[in-house]
């Protein structure tokens, strides 16, 4: 299930799209952070992040897409992959069904893999505009949960995806805000939230860098020592429109 639920989601997502006859626009963003050091202490790091935006009149397909890869010296310390996509039937509206689904695995946090997926609403409490909007998304599915040294958790679940942009200076600075959380209805000790904050300043047009604070919490993890996590990083972007 794990291998097929993403590409599922596109697949379906596209045939949607085909099915609709307007134009199709597509808004991306790639971004990407490093680090390579030799000598007395070896240290490579990459972190390539990146996401794109399907939409037609009545149909909105976003996918996220974020790596992240620490080796120091001849140990690999960090090996984490995370990916999102959501398919929102008439976004424009106040309410609005999603289909949605998260997977990724994480070194640093001890996680093996985490799965989750669902159905549910959407609800725009600002009315959505290009760089200003306010949207609450509410879901039920299937969680499979895994961390490391620990028997795999599969339940029942519910989940939510918020998401916050403004401009603080219009064409130039953007801030943005965005979070996943679910909790397992089989048990909830299985709980997790996590949110990310973002500045992002234009430098010339398609061409920007970025500041971002990641907050990760995960309840019932015996395998790291702190439930809680931050992590601030500075990154460059570049974003690309087209319509077809």
């Amino acid at each position: 299930m794990i291998k097929i639920s993403i590409p599922l989601l596109v697949l379906l997502s596209f045939q949607f799209i085909n099915a609709q006859s307007d134009s199709l626009r597509i808004n991306g963003n790639l971004g990407v952070r490093g680090k390579w050091q030799t000598g007395n202490f070896a240290q490579l790091v990459i972190n390539p992040n990146g996401g794109v935006i399907f939409e037609k009149k009545q149909t909105h397909i976003e996918l996220q897409a974020n790596y992240e890869f620490l080796k120091v010296n001849n140990g690999s310390l960090i090996n984490d992959f995370w990916s999102f996509g959501i398919y929102q039937y008439s976004s424009n509206k106040t309410f609005f069904p999603i289909a949605m689904t998260h997977y990724g695995f994480a070194q640093a946090y001890a996680i093996d893999h985490s799965l989750i997926g669902g159905l549910g609403i959407g609800i725009n409490v600002i009315k959505k505009r290009k760089h200003r909007f306010l949207q609450a998304n509410i879901f039920s599915g299937y969680l499979n949960l895994k961390y490391e040294n620990t028997p795999v958790h599969k339940a029942a679940s519910i989940g939510s995806y918020l998401k916050l942009k403004f401009p603080l200076k219009k064409d130039l600075i953007y801030a943005m805000f965005d979070s996943h959380g679910y909790l397992s209805l089989k048990n909830g000790n299985y709980h997790s939230f996590n949110s990310r904050m973002v500045l992002m300043f234009q430098i010339v047009k398609n061409i920007g860098v970025n500041m971002t604070y990641n907050l990760v919490y995960n309840n019932n993890n015996p395998s790291v020592i702190s439930k809680t996590n931050g992590k601030l990083v500075f990154g460059f972007n570049y974003a690309f429109s087209k319509i077809q």
